[in-house]
């Protein structure tokens, strides 16, 4: 699947939190309205996600959804777009469960199925890979003396 590519006019908009939808867009009318760029907006209720795809080169994904009424629909990101959504989703999950529950303590959480740590081309970096029963996966970059920390850490804490 070739992820299809929509035009858009004006300006980016730079938004660093997701609330309601109004507010969302109250945001961006009020942004087009001070810098003086059109304001051109489609917005898709989407009521699930469908499929992804990745271009042939790697450039651009595309994220399927279906809308309210199971129209079918796509949004195609840069890669850089989406590393920026990978490191915003867990802040936008966190904040709205701690509205959902009003507890500002609340955070997602998965159980780690398996673990593993590899090399990195850097001798004094180790990867650090976490894995759920479903599929899930992420890796972190950790000095040797970090991962020395936290093993006395854990191991302080299992003591107390």
């Amino acid at each position: 699947m070739r992820p299809v590519h929509a035009a858009t006019s004006g300006g980016r908009v730079g938004l660093t939190s997701i609330y309601l939808l109004e507010y969302i867009a109250n945001a961006i009318v009020d942004h087009a309205r001070l810098s003086g760029e059109s304001l051109e907006m489609t917005m898709i209720r989407a009521k699930h996600l469908t499929t992804f795809s990745v271009a042939p080169d790697g450039s651009r994904v595309a994220i399927g959804v279906a809308d309210e009424e199971g129209q079918a629909a796509a949004l195609t990101l840069p890669v850089e777009c989406l590393r920026a959504l990978i490191m915003t989703l867990p802040d936008m999950m966190r904040r709205a469960l701690r509205l959902q529950h009003g507890d500002p303590s609340l955070r997602l959480v998965y159980p780690v199925a398996s673990w593993e740590i590899g090399y990195s081309t850097r001798p004094e970096i180790r990867i650090v890979t976490l894995r759920t029963s479903d599929g899930f996966h992420v890796s972190f970059a950790m000095t040797t003396n970090d991962l020395r920390e936290m093993g006395e850490a854990v191991a302080e804490r299992m003591l107390h």
